[in-house]
């Protein structure tokens, strides 16, 4: 048996012009909530098949709502159990015709894989946490490569709205890529926590903690593969790899800014400034040797936290150690 028709947003103004303006004909209704006639007509016949709106001689009337919404939404849990059902029955052909594993699944196709990702996001319903490598460089990018630009993530934004709680971990490029900031900005204003790292090793989104998807790089200039992990021991690894590296990043907010990269290594006084909080001077003992105010050494300091993805003086200093810089 097929279920039932589901109502669209335009829903429940319709219903409610139904209830407060009493009975109508479909094209009154139309003109009463300042909808396309075409639209009011077909969400008319699906809240008719649903029972909440009744025509009789071509005049529209609101009837009680909870009884048939009920039976919708149970009609609707069996077609979800039925599905549930026929993909496990489908899993398991497919795993047996194939030797494959049935915890992960390999998507190529670049419409599909952002069908799926849109998919994920909108069956998200307490937790979205992220690992952003970043901004992918030009100079890295494969012959052919077709270069995203950064933008949130489908769907992310309206999972937010639901009051689903999230966590991004950002790679230290972010910092230096404009386009890539405001994005990080708008997902930080609609409640995101939001860090950076210097050594982001993928692009990993976890869903619930019931489904992992991270990215991989493309062969033969194909832009990237997805690879779907569901609940699992490498799911449960996953997410203990997120939780390290989230431990481990700088908190950004909406103030940060970006900043250069120092791809070409400090100058001679931001070297200097680091050799000296190596050494454990203060900041007022580097401001006075310096010239400078203590303030500004502050804000210095912070950017080369920022740059180098360290969340103390300590961690700036081994930072800067291993690059050779001190």
């Amino acid at each position: 048996m097929e279920s039932a028709p589901f109502p669209s947003a335009a829903a429940e103004p319709l219903y409610r012009a139904a209830v407060a303006g009493g009975r109508s004909s479909v094209e009154g209704l139309a003109e009463r909530v300042g909808m396309d006639l075409a639209v009011v007509a077909r969400e008319v016949e699906v809240l008719v098949g649903i029972g909440v709106l009744e025509i009789r001689d071509g005049v529209v009337e609101a009837a009680a709502p909870r009884i048939p919404l009920e039976q919708v939404a149970a009609e609707h849990a069996r077609a979800a159990d039925a599905t549930r059902q026929i993909a496990s029955v489908f899993g398991d052909i497919w795993n047996e015709a194939g030797d494959r594993l049935n915890f992960v699944e390999v998507i190529t196709d670049e419409a599909r894989c952002r069908t799926v990702e849109l998919k994920l996001m909108d069956d998200a319903t307490s937790t979205v946490d992220g690992l952003c490598v970043g901004p992918v460089s030009p100079r890295k990018a494969q012959t052919g490569m077709e270069i995203p630009r950064p933008t949130t993530a489908p769907g992310f934004l309206a999972a937010m709205d639901r009051g689903v709680r999230a966590r991004g971990l950002y790679g230290v490029s972010i910092l230096e890529d404009a386009e890539g900031l405001a994005a990080v900005h708008q997902c930080i204003a609609a409640g995101e926590q939001a860090r950076v790292f210097a050594q982001v090793p993928l692009n990993l989104m976890l869903f619930d903690g019931r489904r992992g998807l991270f990215s991989v790089p493309g062969q033969r200039g194909a832009r990237r593969a997805l690879i779907i992990v569901h609940e699992s021991g490498l799911l449960d690894r996953l997410i203990g790899l997120f939780d390290v590296f989230w431990q481990m990043g700088v908190p950004l907010s909406a103030e940060s800014q970006v900043v250069d990269t120092l791809h070409g290594g400090p100058d001679a006084e931001e070297q200097q400034l680091l050799s000296y909080l190596a050494a454990g001077l203060t900041d007022e003992a580097i401001a006075r040797d310096l010239g400078v105010s203590a303030r500004t050494v502050g804000r210095r300091i912070a950017r080369l936290e920022e740059v180098l993805g360290a969340h103390s003086r300590f961690q700036l200093a081994v930072q800067a150690s291993r690059r050779n810089w001190i």
